[in-house]
């Protein structure tokens, strides 16, 4: 266990704020960590009746790529996860659905940031379109089994942790008799 001794934030912009930490660590010596604070966030495996995978296609400026990826955001301020993540569906793909099951919960990186994320895996899929914000989302459909062979076969048609994580995962649940 580490005990902060100070804190000092160096940036704080619309999504990421960035502070630096001077801690004690458990053996008495003093260490620098560098925490990135960021939003809760919320992605979706939407599957429809055709066993289609909805998937969205957007630039990454980051990246420098356009990316396909499952639709994803950040939980506003007093929104439950469940309920970004049916805004978020509603926002990229314009389908709303009629069951919602929590996969999991974790950090996407946690040596830094202290975002944490949902996924969910939304089916009973109804259209339900709602303005997204300003960014240019393009909504793409395939075969739920040819995504998750291209993951299994290690080529997968995304390159982000959270569409890899949401697609086994839906492919676990789904296997279970009561699917």
């Amino acid at each position: 266990m580490e005990r902060p001794v100070c804190s000092h934030r160096v940036y704080k912009g619309k999504i990421v704020s960035v502070r630096i930490d001077t801690v004690i660590t458990s053996d008495g010596h003093e260490a620098i960590r560098e925490v990135v604070e960021r939003p809760d966030t919320v992605s979706v495996v939407a599957i429809d009746d055709n066993d289609d995978i909805l998937l969205v296609r957007q630039y990454r400026y980051a990246a420098g790529q356009y990316t396909l990826e499952i639709p994803a955001g950040t939980i506003d301020p007093g929104e439950t996860p469940e309920d970004a993540a049916r805004r978020e569906l509603r926002e990229e793909t314009g389908y709303d659905c009629g069951n919602l099951i929590r996969l999991i919960t974790y950090f996407p990186s946690i040596g830094y940031s202290t975002e944490k994320m949902t996924v969910y895996l939304a089916t009973d899929l109804v259209p339900s379109p709602l303005k997204g914000d300003e960014a240019e989302i393009k909504l793409e459909r395939l075969p739920f089994k040819k995504v998750l062979e291209s993951i299994l076969k290690g080529t997968p048609l995304f390159a982000d942790a959270k569409s890899t994580v949401g697609v086994l995962l839906a492919m676990s649940i789904r296997q279970r008799p009561s699917w």
